[in-house]
């Protein structure tokens, strides 16, 4: 009898550790499926913009490039970091907080919510463009084009982010082939009718993803009217926490995009497109690792809520160093080809992108990277103020070293800076994870 008992305590185990990895194995096909489509997905968004930046880069004059980039780096300030702090990096925390039952009401709560916000926003965008035609600026058109796209673009991007958070990643992947397609189309019109300029452009961009966030139209079924209470409840727990995600996303921009503007006020527009130039070389990284981000996102926030805390620690090591070492081969490629790949697609203008400046904005990337796969823990449990620390010293670093560098070596410097920056962030967050461990 104990015999047979131990016989079918043996089976028992070996039929619990078939179903373990039986159960591992397809969350990891699903996994990699997700990965697989998230990189399609961010793929097209990040081709899209190459070839527009390319084309532009070789159509516009390099002032009215830098103009234009000048203008696209305030409308990323705006989605990415104002809009998108407030209403998206915050979601997978907020969601897993409420029954998946409410989910349409919360969907549909996002939907307008963000979208009067963005709308007003673009509204005070376009006024002001009228202004300026009025009194005669240049620049009134952009400004008109660009308070158009931010709305547009809201829809778009929080379409895409629901999508992630249902894990209906094939919805994301067709918004963002409906994208690629009306830009194209567009671009081709507005090049037959003669209209390239930077506001074309930028207006281009906003008939694209107008079109492409329109594809919510098609779930509504999957939307209900919220009720007030779970509205409030949810819009409060998002904005409580997204503030710090807007201020975390804030030091990230000035560091980084938001150096365009800055380098066009010490050291010329030139220099703004030089600066663009080289950020669009790595946005296919950073593109990788916002799909990987995005992707593990809600995986880690339900199991936070499921309490193995030792699991997101160390999916955070992992992401960090899995972010850190392609990053690393990313960085070394581009510093072999980046010079030969530019030559080859961009002609007729000269731009400050020399060797010196393609390394140390791979270094710069690379040490980003490693701070985003740190930071997963972050934004799953929508607490950004442990890490607001790290950024404000990276802020620091680089107000210290920027204006000096960018008036010795120009594009270089600026470059220097943000290498600074990044790395006063990376050695902040590992020092305040340690002394927290050892807490």
């Amino acid at each position: 009898m104990s015999a047979l008992t131990d016989r079918l305590d043996r089976v028992a185990a070996q039929t619990r550790v078939v179903a373990a990895a039986s159960g591992a194995l397809r969350r990891l096909r699903r996994a990699g499926g997700n990965v697989a489509l998230g990189l399609i997905d961010q793929a097209l968004l990040s081709g899209s913009a190459f070839v527009q930046t390319i084309v532009l880069a070789n159509v516009l004059d390099i002032v009215s490039f830098g103009r234009f980039s000048v203008a696209w780096s305030f409308s990323i300030l705006i989605e990415a970091v104002f809009l998108r702090g407030m209403f998206d990096d915050g979601l997978p925390a907020t969601a897993h907080r409420i029954p998946r039952s409410r989910w349409p009401q919360l969907r549909l709560g996002l939907y307008l919510s963000s979208l009067l916000v963005s709308a007003g926003l673009g509204l005070l965008l376009v006024v002001a463009g009228l202004v300026m035609v009025t009194i005669g600026g240049d620049a009134g058109g952009l400004v008109i084009a660009t308070g158009l796209a931010i709305p547009a673009v809201r829809l778009q991007s929080m379409f895409r982010r629901i999508c992630y958070l249902d894990g209906r990643l094939p919805r994301a992947l067709a918004s963002s082939l409906t994208y690629c397609v009306v830009l194209v189309a567009s671009a081709g019109l507005m090049i037959v009718l003669k209209l390239t300029g930077a506001a074309a452009a930028m207006a281009c961009i906003a008939i694209s993803a107008a079109v492409a966030g329109s594809l919510m139209l098609c779930y509504t079924r999957e939307l209900a009217w919220p009720q007030a209470r779970i509205f409030r409840g949810s819009l409060r727990r998002l904005f409580r926490n997204g503030r710090w995600f807007v201020a975390t996303s804030l030091t990230y921009w000035i560091g980084s995009i938001g150096l365009i503007p800055v380098c066009g006020a010490l050291i010329g527009l030139d220099a703004s497109a030089s600066l663009r130039i080289l950020l669009l070389v790595f946005a296919p990284l950073s593109q990788f690792c916002a799909t990987m981000f995005s992707v593990r996102l809600p995986e880690i926030a339900a199991e936070l809520r499921a309490g193995r805390r030792s699991t997101v620690t160390a999916a955070a090591r992992e992401n960090a160093l899995l972010l850190g070492s392609i990053a690393a081969a990313y960085g070394a490629a581009v510093m072999l080809l980046g010079q030969r790949i530019l030559a080859f697609v961009i002609h007729g203008q000269t731009y400050d992108i020399g060797t010196g400046s393609l390394a140390l904005m791979g270094i710069a990337m690379g040490l980003d990277a490693v701070w985003l796969g740190l930071a997963l823990p972050l934004f799953a449990t929508g607490r950004p103020q442990r890490f607001m620390l790290s950024r404000i010293a990276g802020l620091v670093a680089l107000c210290c070293v920027l204006p000096f560098a960018a008036q010795a070596w120009q594009v270089m410097g600026a470059v220097a800076a943000m290498v600074a920056s990044s790395g006063a962030s990376v050695i902040t967050v590992v020092l305040t994870n340690s002394a927290r461990k050892q807490a």
